[in-house]
């Protein structure tokens, strides 16, 4: 995956959630589990 999509994704995530963590492997292909604790930290968080 591009280096610069990695950095904008994990800036725009980063300020809104604190876990997960926001690795480069994690991003690049992401397992469904890491993909929903995403989504609910991003809901959780509104």
């Amino acid at each position: 995956m591009n280096e610069a999509v990695l950095r904008q994704t994990r800036e725009a995530l980063g300020r809104v959630i604190r876990r997960p963590p926001l690795t480069d492997r994690l991003l690049s292909r992401p397992p469904f589990r890491y993909l929903h604790d995403l989504i609910a930290e991003v809901r959780r968080r509104r």
